[in-house]
């Protein structure tokens, strides 16, 4: 992310949070001196991405704080844009969701997207990997100031991972030097409400 967007980011940030807003975007504040040098899937293809996927664990954040049961449901809009739906549990049992875009910048980096969502900054969203049906490594990190702030959600096709898998999808963090030992894990399985149904059931006439 470009310093002069994240900073954007960051300052917008920072008042939603001040306001105690749900809409808060703010992720965890990194001892790191800068972000590290990351490079995403050089292959990646948004259509076999596509499709559901449940958040397995993440970096801990404002905006999520208190939430479960999250879920990401990706469809192609256009050529090199996907739409995004985002759902989850709040900590009152309240479904929440919100929906936005993402899009491909570039043929040299197909696995750099970036999100929109109504009404907030642009933020990046980095595959650093994914095999499209068990696990996708999803990281983001910019600087303001002197605050460097990370983001990064472990992805699944099914709501529980196999302990090898989770392992795979790990390293892809590591090699950059990601420190993943703050992981949380996040509520999935049958204690969860999802919502909406997917696959999507057939528009009614």
């Amino acid at each position: 992310m470009s310093s002069s967007r994240f900073l954007a980011t960051f300052l917008f940030v920072s008042v939603v949070f001040a306001t105690g807003s749900q809409a808060a975007v703010f992720s965890r504040i990194s001892q790191k001196a800068a972000c590290p040098v990351v490079t995403t899937k050089p292959d990646f293809d948004y259509i076999p991405y596509a499709g559901l996927w449940y958040e397995i664990e993440r970096f801990e954040n404002v905006f999520q704080q208190g939430t479960s049961c999250e879920r990401a449901i990706y469809e192609e809009i256009s050529t090199g844009v996907v739409s995004v739906l985002n759902t989850a549990v709040l900590a009152d049992g309240t479904l929440t969701n919100i929906t936005g875009s993402a899009t491909a910048i570039s043929p040299e980096e197909p696995g750099h997207l970036i999100v929109s969502f109504p009404g907030r900054p642009d933020g990046d969203y980095l595959v650093l990997d994914t095999d499209y049906t068990n696990y996708a490594s999803v990281y983001s990190c910019g600087t303001a100031g002197a605050f460097v702030l990370e983001y990064a959600w472990l992805l699944g096709r099914e709501q529980t991972m196999t302990q090898e898998i989770m392992d795979l999808a790990l390293s892809k963090y590591t090699q950059f030097g990601v420190d993943v030992s703050t992981f949380q894990m996040t509520t999935q399985g049958p204690t969860c409400e999802y919502f909406p149904e997917y696959p999507f059931p057939p528009a009614s006439n």
